[in-house]
């Protein structure tokens, strides 16, 4: 059974041409489906479509997306109230972008918490501490205590990711989440989102133009150019034997096909 579905989705930012061109995709529960293109090619398109925060030159949007089977299409800014951030939470790749750089990330990451789950300001800020440990992060209290333009962009995208990851939506939209990250910190938030996938069942749909991270987190591969779904399959199958010109590249650009488990 699927918790969301993409059906032919096409987006016009007024531009020559779509920026998305009859995009289809299924997203089960538990899943990882990994988004996998170059810069430009309509990724976060799709991310910002699901979640129906596309820019204001948006022109047209046809196609329909499905969540637990009601047509998000639809919703009123009420419905989405209840839905975006609780359930559907999404991982940018500028955090600064998107906290408040003159409040402090205690407050902010508490009342996150306190907003999307019926607990005590104290239960928050356990789980806030608890949550960013797991993002191996040392200095629990210093960090709380500070403001968003204290701390790195690494630090900030991890402190963000711990913030999605309190509230342990239903569904992770993650947009280049690992691109500001050294490796070991890539490897942690890897890590982190195939725990909540293997503990909570969270489905994730993982943009990203990095074909190995892709290989090592998604059961699902979907290979977008210029707009279109070139490609999508088992992700071993589509790695191992890609039908398509433009995936083969991908994979000659990244590793050998020997290297692929």
């Amino acid at each position: 059974m699927s918790l969301l579905k993409v059906d032919s989705l096409s987006v016009n930012y007024g531009t020559e041409g779509d920026t998305l061109k009859h995009v289809s995709f299924d997203l089960a529960y538990g899943e990882v489906v990994g988004i996998i293109g170059e810069s430009g090619s309509g990724k976060s398109t799709i991310a910002r479509a699901i979640l129906n925060i596309l820019p204001k030159n948006t022109t047209s949007l046809d196609g329909n997306i499905i969540y637990k089977n009601k047509c998000l299409n639809t919703f009123t800014e009420k419905e989405w109230r209840a839905v975006r951030g609780r359930e559907i939470a999404i991982i940018f790749q500028n955090p600064s972008h998107y906290l408040n750089p003159i409040v402090k990330i205690k407050k902010q990451f508490i009342e996150t918490i306190i907003c999307n789950k019926k607990i005590s300001k104290n239960k928050a800020l356990e789980i806030a501490k608890h949550q960013l440990r797991q993002m191996n992060l040392t200095q629990v209290d210093k960090i709380l205590n500070s403001y968003p333009f204290e701390l790195s962009g690494g630090m900030l995208q991890r402190v963000m990711i711990a913030m999605i990851f309190a509230i342990e939506p239903k569904l992770i939209i993650a947009d280049e989440p690992t691109s500001s990250l050294d490796v070991i910190t890539q490897n942690i938030i890897v890590r982190e989102l195939l725990r909540l996938k293997e503990e909570l069942k969270t489905s994730i749909i993982f943009i990203t133009h990095d074909l190995s991270l892709a290989s090592h987190i998604a059961d699902k591969v979907i290979v977008i150019k210029e707009g279109e779904i070139v490609e999508t399959g088992i992700k071993n199958e589509v790695l191992k034997n890609p039908k398509h010109q433009y995936t083969q590249q991908l994979i000659d650009s990244v590793f050998k096909l020997g290297d692929i488990q």
